[in-house]
């Protein structure tokens, strides 16, 4: 995978990479997407790229476990979301179990790029560092007059 542009200041992409060729068509599509809006942000960084693989795959399972207990309810009231066996117990159903691990897969990367309310409170800013305060400007004028 070819980094495309990094942003000097904070080694943040500004462009979104090709994702691997190995994500499903979905999952390319919602790499695409999240990179753009973590891009916007700069919380995109090329040691987050692992990250952001996890979630794109997470959310296209997500997206299809959807689509499977959407199907299963047009059938059968509740049957998307539990299956019943012949000796009567009845459990989850596997796409709700799969939905379930995509969920918590999808908020975990969420934790990693601050885009859950605590974890956006303890990342750290991220300026230029050549970008000087109005302090810094004011007392370098003061000193040099």
């Amino acid at each position: 995978m070819e980094i495309v542009s990094i942003n000097k200041a904070n080694d943040c992409l500004s462009e979104v990479p090709k994702p691997p060729v190995y994500l499903t068509d979905s999952a390319k599509e919602h790499w695409k997407d999240m990179a753009r809006k973590l891009i916007k942000i700069q919380r995109l960084k090329e040691t987050y790229l692992p990250a952001l693989e996890v979630f794109a795959e997470s959310m296209a399972l997500w997206e299809f476990t959807c689509r499977k207990i959407r199907e299963a309810e047009k059938k059968e009231q509740g049957s998307g979301y539990f299956q019943t066996f012949s000796n009567g117990i009845i459990q989850n159903s596997t796409w709700l179990n799969q939905q379930n691990a995509a969920i918590k897969r999808m908020f975990d990367s969420f934790k990693q790029f601050g885009l859950e309310p605590s974890s956006d409170k303890n990342l750290k800013s991220t300026t230029d560092p050549n970008q000087k305060s109005l302090f810094d400007e004011l007392a370098e004028k003061i000193n040099g007059a």
